[in-house]
């Protein structure tokens, strides 16, 4: 976490920033039911993953206690400005304290914790920093009204039932791509004026319908992240003017076919041989947030290296005047969610998918690689109706998967993630063969292996609930839908081993 000496102005020179107030809810409670060692490791745990989305967002730590923060956020150069960068660091703190829940009441069943959670106020003003000394130890104080305004929001978040209680002030200093839920106003004694308070819940433009299996929707609070993958059926065909598509030299787009959280897709010919592709363009939203350029760039580092009949291909990557872009594999079938449907599909062709994209996978984990967010809409369909693994965009490298308190710490979409996943704990290869199984529940059934009207009701029983169970003319592959879908991830299979395994199975309808 960056010190207190860094990234600060001069004292006593009057400064715009925007400060972030964090306080842990209860903490009281905490301190009386679970021992002295125990809470100095789980608030070690805590404070470490704040610490590091602070540093991300090129925040500040001006103070610091046993159940709060106070972190300040001031213009640097070439970053977002403070007020976005602190909006999307107290989303982040947001999430880790839900995880943190999780944690708690997996470490702590016998005490009986109802919630762990934070109140986070956020206020845009003039501050100042003062310094004061005791022989030769100095301190630094930030001093100023944004402060005790950002203190009382986060305090006042409790009554409201909010997680994240953002100054109109911010908002307006943030700008575009804010997602906010309820509106309120908040008074207090020494106040010449109340403040006008919104609930915020993403921090970037989204689209209207978007429902629970395309972002991680939480009970009180959101995260922005996840993105659907691209899906012939969203988009009509594109109109015979060419106006307003991209131009991309050696290529011609010719209609758009799909759009995500971050990219938009678009049917392109390749000129030197008329060959028909995908062109998948970053968003210009996506400049502003330099985690989602990563992932889509690194997408197209991972995916070069892998080679496979049943793994998305990706020829180029390039960058226009105003776009980056890559070039991919046109898939006019589909996606599997499509082929779903509300019914399932024929076991026999539910069991071919599942061993072409377990051996997608076999290829994919050798090379040290974890998907991180199977799901149908994942799973693209060629015109013989052979799959496709596609959308790497969250995907990473298993030596870098690790709680390291980034916001997509916990990604995949809720019906389809593993337990690993829900706690924001360490993944490995074995969290893909989760998903898979509930992706092969899916297809057999046309219903998800859990459904719930919250993220929290649908996260308990990935972590507690029976494996679903399959219908009678499936029951002889129940054992294998056990054995991917096993809540400890040393109980499942590794690709290579459920390869295996399904080859030694009789071919069954």
């Amino acid at each position: 976490m960056r010190g207190l000496s860094t990234g600060m102005p001069a004292c006593n020179v009057p400064s715009n920033a925007t400060v972030v107030s964090i306080i842990i809810r209860d903490f009281i409670h905490l301190t009386e039911r679970v021992s002295a060692a125990n809470l100095a490791s789980l608030m070690a745990s805590y404070y470490e993953k704040v610490g590091a989305q602070v540093e991300q967002q090129q925040g500040v730590l001006t103070s610091i206690s046993n159940h709060g923060m106070l972190v300040t956020f001031f213009d640097e150069p070439g970053a977002d400005n403070h007020a976005r960068r602190a909006l999307r660091c107290a989303l982040a703190i947001a999430l880790i304290a839900y995880q943190t829940r999780f944690l708690i009441r997996q470490a702590f069943p016998e005490q009986g914790f109802d919630h762990f959670g934070v109140g986070v106020g956020i206020h845009t003003g003039e501050l100042v920093f003062a310094e004061f000394s005791h022989r030769t130890d100095g301190q630094r104080i930030i001093c100023g009204h944004a402060v005790s305004i950002a203190s009382l929001l986060s305090v006042k978040s409790r009554d409201l039932d909010w997680n994240v209680v953002c100054s109109e002030q911010t908002l307006a200093a943030v700008g575009s791509g804010i997602l906010t839920r309820r509106r309120g106003t908040l008074g207090a004694d020494w106040l010449k004026e109340p403040v006008h308070v919104a609930e915020v819940v993403v921090v970037r433009e989204v689209e209207a319908g978007d429902k629970l299996d395309a972002t991680l929707k939480l009970d009180r609070g959101a995260r922005s992240g996840i993105y659907r993958a691209f899906d012939p059926a969203t988009f009509e065909s594109g109109t015979d003017e060419e106006a307003g598509l991209p131009i991309v030299p050696g290529y011609r787009c010719l209609k758009p076919v799909g759009r995500g959280g971050m990219s938009s897709v678009f049917l392109a010919e390749r000129l030197s041989d008329k060959a028909l592709m995908a062109l998948k363009f970053a968003d210009s939203s996506v400049s502003e947030d330099s985690d989602v350029l990563y992932r889509f760039v690194e997408e197209y580092g991972l995916l070069e290296q892998v080679r496979h009949p049943h793994v998305l291909q990706i020829y180029d990557q390039g960058v226009t005047d105003d776009a980056l872009f890559i070039v991919m594999e046109y898939l006019p079938g589909g996606t599997l969610k499509q082929r779903i449907g509300k019914n399932g599909m024929p076991g026999a062709d539910a069991w071919r998918v599942l061993r072409e994209i377990v051996h997608a996978l076999a290829e994919v984990h050798e090379r040290g690689i974890i998907h991180r967010d199977i799901k149908p809409e994942n799973i693209m369909l060629r015109d013989d109706d052979s799959a496709v693994l596609g959308d790497f965009g969250v995907a990473r490298r298993m030596h870098e998967v690790r709680m390291d308190g980034h916001l997509d710490a916990v990604v995949a979409t809720p019906y389809f993630m593993s337990p690993e996943q829900a706690l924001g704990v360490a993944e490995d290869d074995r969290t893909d063969i989760y998903s898979m199984g509930a992706v092969f529940y899916n297809m057999l059934t046309g219903r998800k292996p859990y459904t719930g009207n919250t993220l929290e009701s649908i996260v308990q029983q990935h972590l507690r609930a029976e494996t679903p169970r399959l219908q009678a003319e499936y029951q002889h592959w129940q054992p294998l839908l056990d054995a991917m879908m096993a809540k400890d991830k040393s109980q499942r299979y590794s690709a290579k081993q459920l390869m295996a395994h399904m080859e030694s199975l009789p071919v069954l309808q």
